[in-house]
């Protein structure tokens, strides 16, 4: 018998090499889907990226600013407080620092007025810094901000006389230097630095009023118990009284790892890994699905299922590389430009690291379903799949009118799985957006500041730096003759008590601790009881509450001392100070937030013969006169010394200055995530267009006009953004209610009102639509650039 030699098929030789050939001309050919799926890793590797080095650079900032600054503060001091502070042998820097108040000018400006020596303005550097010249020495000698300088004196500079026209400083100061203050942009408030010279003739001079900012020796190798320890040894030896603590530097240096920011850059990567997933998976699926017939003849010609498999993911690993170098390059870098004081490299590299396995395993997981349809294409089905496509037009009921909305129905409707896929996968772009906007609106700074504005625009509150029972017994500033005034202001519709306080100090064994003590009121009572955390409402006169984070057991036993009397009691329950809105501080940086509550027949035991225990009203106003009603209370309250105001706009603007930056983030962040639906939608629409040639060419051969064309191809793709629409809000709306109902409590203490982003989800619809009608308007100039016959020809 004759031997039948066997023929060699391409496949079944080593073809590692073969493969490798297959799959860059496959990239080749198809660089429409090569962009999409480049930018969607790009994107999703940028995301990731600019997350996680946003997040190392703050963490680091803030580690900046607590290593080598101040661990404790002790206020109520006098100069020979100091000295002896200074010659602590555990104490390594004392700062000494003097608050003289705010002051009107006749410029029109509001000045803050301190006295700082060297060693506090070290101290302080990240928020005070001198940029030029030297502290003032004389009477006569001032430092100014630069910002003040350059509106107010743009001509003067170091050496230069200055006038200030206020009531401390009316005449002219020489200026000794320049200084920066944090976020002193866009403030109304102007710093100036005093001499002690000067300090010490000023009519309202304190000799007891310094503040010392103690920085200790070996701190790093102290824990918690010992630094506070130490600083309450040397408090009782020099009868001072109790230090407080700089709360950012025990939280970082002793506190747990903060989970609300690992929570947050979990929650971004999911999002992320999911939006990334469902486009790439889309856009892959799709290709294969035109490539059909290509993987079919492969199959005849002997590859096997891995081979094509291997091929496939050959293709998806190498747009993946290159989406990731292209997204994480600028998603690393950008940090370092936005915040240039948190620079860390090795946090970087972290980041870096972390971004290219997250979106190594994204493209892993995005392109696995579409390489296994990939392998098991047969060239039966390739055929059928081909003949089904031309033979659409043959598939429709006898009875249906054909016209450009039928047609365009037809095409929408004619692959019910397709249409499924690609609405889901455009669907997730809004539903993450929709999170995402959702979360944006609940840190405005304008739901920020209502935080602390519950009732109103406005607080009236005691602002004075004597002690507060002496005011309190001496003539409380905000009086019953007060209240009628504002009352009388035209607009405003109430006054509301808001907080009833008084100053304390309490020893816990070897504990000590003080700060603003309120009256538990039956206003304040609920809030205070979903506030706890531990223990109970106190039930008699004995019982006190205090915050949970002071390290103070329930059913300790406290001498709480408060206007000179001191007293024994209970704590009955420890609560949540973020939890408790009724306790809120005033001003920018709220100091006097309330640190602990008392029964209200405390108060009168150990204050007797007070009537009046008022120390915060919320003005309730008419919003439409907001202005007039802001300024007729500055003009009462600048006739009622020991008083303050606190204004929900100026809050604002400081919410605004302070967290802008985020807040900015945050917006682009969610612009961003909305992109994978807008590169999902022009994907989608590119390859319909581009596998329904010849259809659409068969159609013009038999009448149909170029503009009937184009809205037949504005049917389908209209439907899908309505089917998109549908899905976002019966699966985004839910979603993002409860997503916000959880994050607003956190935040606020209780949740909020729901707020539907209508701006970002009415742009992202309106893109997509225009989008949409822009891609089919560019596809028909495009074939119309060749004639019916080229086209038939070049298709059949």
């Amino acid at each position: 018998m004759m031997e039948v030699k066997h023929m060699i098929r391409p496949f079944e030789n080593n073809t590692e090499t073969f493969i490798k050939r297959l799959a860059k001309r496959s990239m080749q050919s198809e660089r429409r889907r090569n962009a999409m799926v480049v930018i969607s890793v790009a994107l999703a590797a940028f995301l990731i990226s600019f997350a996680g080095g946003t997040a190392v650079s703050l963490v680091q900032m803030q580690n900046n600013q607590i290593s080598d600054t101040y661990e404790a503060v002790y206020s109520n001091l006098t100069e020979t407080d100091m000295e002896a502070l200074k010659e602590q042998p555990g104490i390594e820097r004392a700062g000494e620092y003097y608050l003289i108040g705010e002051e009107q000018s006749v410029q029109g400006f509001k000045g803050s007025f301190i006295y700082a020596d060297e060693t506090m303005m070290y101290t302080g550097r990240n928020q005070m810094e001198i940029v030029d010249g030297e502290l003032p020495e004389e009477a006569n000698e001032i430092m100014v901000s630069r910002n003040w300088l350059k509106k107010f004196a743009p001509e003067a500079g170091i050496g230069d006389c200055i006038a200030l026209g206020t009531e401390s400083f009316p005449g002219e100061y020489r200026i000794s230097g320049l200084m920066d203050l944090a976020n002193a942009e866009n403030s109304e408030i102007y710093g100036f630095i005093v001499s002690k010279a000067q300090l010490v003739q000023l009519p309202g001079y304190n000799p007891s009023g310094f503040r010392a900012y103690v920085h200790l020796k070996n701190v790093q190798e102290m824990d918690e118990e010992e630094i506070k320890g130490y600083c309450e040894k040397i408090a009782e030896k020099y009868g001072l009284s109790a230090p407080t603590y700089y709360s950012l530097f025990f939280s970082r240096t002793f506190g747990s790892v903060d989970f609300g920011t690992t929570a947050v850059l979990g929650v971004l990567a999911a999002v992320v890994l999911t939006g990334g997933c469902v486009v790439i998976q889309s856009i892959f699926r799709i290709s294969i699905h035109d490539k059909i017939q290509s993987f079919g003849q492969l199959r005849t010609l002997g590859a096997t299922k891995k081979q094509i498999m291997r091929m496939v993911k050959k293709e998806g690993r190498r747009l993946g590389w290159l989406g990731i170098f292209a997204g994480t390059a600028p998603g690393i870098i950008i940090p370092v430009f936005l915040v240039p004081k948190g620079l860390h490299i090795a946090g970087y590299l972290m980041a870096l690291a972390a971004t290219v396995l997250i979106c190594r395993g994204m493209v892993a997981l995005s392109i696995k379903k579409p390489v296994r349809m990939a392998a098991d294409t047969s060239l039966m089905e390739a055929v059928r799949i081909a003949s089904v496509q031309k033979g659409f037009l043959h598939r429709r009921r006898k009875c249906q009118k054909l016209n450009p909305l039928t047609l365009g129905n037809m095409n929408f409707r004619r692959d019910k799985m397709k249409t499924v896929s690609i609405t889901i996968s455009l669907s997730i772009g809004g539903i993450l957006l929709l999170c995402a906007s959702t979360l944006l609106l609940t840190y405005e700074p304008e739901a920020l500041a209502g935080k602390y504005f519950p009732n109103g625009h406005y607080k009236v509150y005691t602002d004075s730096e004597e002690e507060l029972s002496k005011i309190l017994y001496s003539g409380n500033p905000l009086s019953e003759e007060l209240r009628q005034e504002i009352l009388a202001v035209e607009g405003v519709e109430d006054v509301i008590t808001a907080r009833k306080s008084v100053g304390t100090d309490y020893k816990a064994g070897s504990y000590t601790g003080g700060g603003m003590g309120d009256m538990i009121t039956r206003d304040n009572c609920q809030a205070l009881e979903k506030g706890l955390t531990q223990g109970h409402m106190p039930e008699g006169k004995k019982g006190i509450l205090l915050p949970d984070h002071v390290g103070v057991e329930v059913g300790t036993a406290v001498q709480l001392s408060l206007g000179g009397s001191t007293v024994e009691v209970t704590v009955d329950g420890l609560f949540d100070i973020t939890k408790v809105s009724a306790g809120y501080g005033h001003g920018k940086y709220q100091f006097d937030g309330a640190m602990l509550y008392l029964p209200e027949e405390l108060f009168q035991e150990l204050l007797p013969g007070v009537g009046n225990f008022d120390y915060s009203w919320d003005i309730v106003s008419d919003p439409a006169m907001d202005s007039a009603v802001k300024m007729a209370l500055q003009e009462i309250l600048d006739s009622h010394t020991g008083t303050g105001l606190d204004t929900f706009s100026d809050y604002v603007e400081y919410c605004r200055s302070t967290n802008s930056a985020v807040f900015h983030i945050m917006q682009g962040i969610a612009l961003l995530i909305s992109l994978f639906g807008i590169i999902n939608l022009i994907n989608t629409t590119l390859s319909n267009l581009m596998s329904r040639k010849w259809e659409n060419s068969v159609l013009r051969s038999v009448g149909l006009t170029k503009k009937q064309l184009y809205q037949m191809i504005t049917v389908e793709g209209v439907g899908y953004v309505l089917l998109c629409v549908l899905l976002t809000a019966l699966l985004g709306l839910p979603l993002s209610f409860v997503l916000h109902h959880e994050i607003s409590a956190a935040v606020y203490g209780s949740p909020t009102a729901f707020r539907f982003p209508f701006f970002y989800m009415a742009l992202y619809f309106l893109l997509l639509m225009a989008i949409q009608f822009l891609l089919s308007l560019w596809s028909i100039r495009k074939q119309g650039k060749q004639s019916l016959i080229e086209q038939l020809r070049k298709l059949d």
